[in-house]
């Protein structure tokens, strides 16, 4: 063997001490290509560069110098596997001590590493969650008809002369100033606009209701105090509007016609029957999602753990990376990005800092419990086939299922599947063993704001239309575990995005 682990002690601040003793082939060995690297970098007069001989290299150099460059690269060429093989997660670079090297004897080193720290968890059986009702009512059934009928709807001129109206589509030319002077956002151009969306302020909107086709009117409205541009907020505004068009919006009927957007379906009743279902599965997995959801939030908010700096260090600075690209993607400036969401650069990074101890807590957090619960939540020879026929069959093309086949059958692609279905079953039994709180049946004026999933619509998007439980459900929902060496944290969701 390479090397010898003699002692590993755990010391303060989550740091390890690894004693070790190289074996002195292997010095011997990293000797010649300290060698044959100090030959190709060094300047020696009357010796070309990697062809001086290692006499003269000890000469100028010293034996010394070189037995060090030997230790270095021994270290450099072992760690991977000391760590592997000693089972410590480092989260720093690790700091060495030479502690005796020689040419003919076993090279001795200290290794003094920060590793990820180990956490106690409180109480995780028997923790209270809301569970979220998966039953479809009629009326909601009825408003994601009305819904998508919506999203299909035609917008038919107003031939009547009759004024605008709240609900109507208006298009527009209006150009805006302040002092006399435009601002940005303040002109546009055939601007179509629905009345009453609080697209734009509310007074320019209500400002529209009533006016007819081909008038114009010019108004003075103060500008509101919450707008990202504070140098304008609260200022009055001049405006001319030339409303050039009315357009009122019609709904298609629910007939064969209307189906064929969707799918093939015999009459209205067999999509109803399928939107019952797809809704009925988007509450079921709310319903899991929000469990899951509290349950981390008491665990992260009662475990007691100082996040290790080099760990948010390590985070923040995906994450940085990961909006560099994005920013740079869409052609933004972080500045203009700012602006646009009325937040300081101080408060932008104090928010990414938070969030990165968040996702830190959850990932040990997650790990502690599935060490602890490891005889419970191994995955059966069956899980492992069921989901990877599963994953397999999510494929269409013969190429690309072989190759997954092929990756799936390897070890690496195993060991993922297992922790893709040992996650599930962790929160199933998290879940199995948590004090659920059904939610109070909420009544019709409560309900008017959820959105479900409807067809050609991203299941993401559903929004409970209260903020508060929006915030809950995202959370959850689209929100995944980070894991240390993720790039990103799409990346993240990307890997874990089957395993709730």
């Amino acid at each position: 063997m390479s090397y010898k682990l003699k002692n590993l002690k755990k010391i303060e601040n989550n740091k390890v001490v690894l004693d070790l003793e190289i074996a002195n082939n292997h010095v011997r060995k990293s000797m010649n290509t300290a060698y044959k690297e100090i030959s190709q970098k060094a300047k020696i007069p009357g010796f070309r560069q990697g062809r001086i001989p290692y006499n003269i290299i000890d000469i100028n150099f010293g034996k010394d110098y070189v037995l060090n460059e030997a230790a270095t690269i021994s270290i450099s060429e072992l760690y991977p596997k000391i760590v592997e093989d000693s089972k410590i997660k480092p989260i720093d670079y690790p700091k060495i001590k030479i502690n005796k090297v020689g040419a003919d004897i076993p090279l001795e080193i200290e290794v003094t590493v920060e590793v990820e720290p180990e956490i106690i968890l409180s109480k995780y059986k028997g923790i209270e969650a809301t569970g979220i009702s998966e039953e479809v009512t009629e009326e909601e059934i009825e408003k994601q008809i009305e819904s998508i009928r919506n999203n299909y709807a035609s917008l038919e001129p107003v031939e009547d002369g009759r004024p605008a109206e709240k609900g109507d589509y208006v298009i527009i030319d209006f150009e805006g100033k302040i002092d006399g002077k435009q601002f940005e956002g303040s002109s546009a151009q055939d601007y179509t606009l629905e009345l009453g969306s609080a697209t734009l302020f509310a007074e320019f909107e209500d400002a529209i209701i009533s006016m007819k086709k081909g008038e114009i009117k010019n108004i003075t409205l103060k500008m509101p105090d919450d707008i990202p541009d504070k140098e304008i907020a609260g200022m009055q505004a001049e405006f001319r509007i030339d409303l050039k068009e009315i357009k009122k919006k019609t709904l298609p009927d629910v007939d064969e016609n209307f189906l064929k957007n969707f799918g093939d379906y015999e009459n209205a009743e067999a999509f109803r029957a399928h939107l019952t279902e797809r809704m009925a599965q988007q509450k079921k997995k709310m319903r899991r999602d929000r469990i899951i959801s509290d349950i981390m939030d008491n665990l992260v908010d009662n475990v007691k753990l100082a996040v290790p700096e080099p760990m948010i260090e390590s985070r923040i600075k995906h994450y940085n990376e990961f909006d560099i690209k994005e920013l740079a993607g869409h052609k933004v400036e972080k500045s203009d990005y700012l602006k646009a969401y009325n937040i300081t650069e101080e408060d932008f990074n104090k928010n990414i800092r938070l969030s990165a101890i968040r996702e830190i807590k959850e990932y040990l957090i997650i790990n502690a419990l599935e060490k602890a619960e490891a005889s419970n939540i191994e995955p059966t020879d069956e899980q492992i086939k069921e989901e990877a026929e599963k994953i397999i069959s999510s494929y269409n093309k013969e190429e690309d299922k072989n190759k997954l086949v092929e990756y799936l059958e390897g070890d690496a692609g195993r060991e993922d599947l297992k922790g893709s279905i040992k996650r599930r079953n962790l929160f199933d039994h998290l879940i199995r063993y948590s004090k659920i709180v059904e939610e109070k049946k909420q009544t019709a004026k409560e309900t008017t704001g959820r959105k479900l999933w409807t067809p050609g619509k991203d299941k993401s998007t559903a929004k409970t239309g209260n903020e508060n439980e929006d915030k809950k459900e995202d959370k959850s929902a689209d929100k995944k575990l980070w894991v240390p060496g993720s790039v990103n944290s799409k990346e993240s969701e990307e890997k874990n995005d089957e395993n709730r």
